[in-house]
């Protein structure tokens, strides 16, 4: 099944505030998708630039080695993200079964709401950490390293849009114990 085929992301169907909802979730999805792509294939594209100019050269370029320090932590959130947008982190299953519908659609909702509120402000303390560790640079590139703590400003804000999106789906859910269930495909 597609991801823009999956129920989830249905942006065809329901009310207006759902297909809003499932619009950015969509959009969250893909752009954390081509970040953390993107991320690695940079990072073994540099990677290994270098070692073909230290093969034939005996002597390395020198910025690839700061790759990795500017571009994992955009790798490493946006698999955070996606993992959050979909619904794929660790979850605890037990009391879904013990709680009605409503119930439960109360309870989702309440968690991410706590989750959007708690990643919102840590999104905001990463603002500190940013403008901090702007003056700190990267001695090959230039950069500074504020562009790899940008990453935490990206996770966190990410992963609060996700909630706030899983709140509009939960709500309008005819059952919120079938959102975010595992392809077949990945079930074990």
């Amino acid at each position: 099944m597609g991801l823009a085929n999956s129920p989830l992301y249905d942006v065809k169907a329901g009310p207006s505030a759902l297909r809003v909802s499932n619009m950015a979730g969509l959009v969250i999805d893909y752009l954390a998708i081509a970040i953390s792509v993107g991320s690695i294939v940079v990072i073994f594209l540099a990677l290994m630039a270098e070692v073909v100019v230290r093969y034939f050269t005996s002597a390395g370029l020198g910025w690839p080695n700061e790759v990795p320090n500017l571009l994992f932590p955009w790798l490493i959130m946006g698999g955070i993200v996606i993992g959050a947008q979909r619904g794929s982190h660790i979850a605890a299953e037990a009391i879904r079964s013990f709680l009605s519908t409503e119930q439960l659609r109360k309870l989702l909702m309440l968690l991410h709401a706590m989750v959007a509120v708690a990643f919102c402000y840590l999104a905001w303390l990463s603002l500190q950490v940013i403008a901090i560790t702007k003056a700190q640079v990267f001695p090959m590139t230039g950069l500074g390293q504020a562009w790899a703590y940008s990453a935490l400003l990206f996770g966190f804000g990410g992963i609060a849009l996700a909630s706030l999106v899983n709140i509009v789906r939960v709500a309008f859910a005819q059952d919120p114990q079938s959102l975010n269930q595992t392809d077949p495909e990945h079930a074990p």
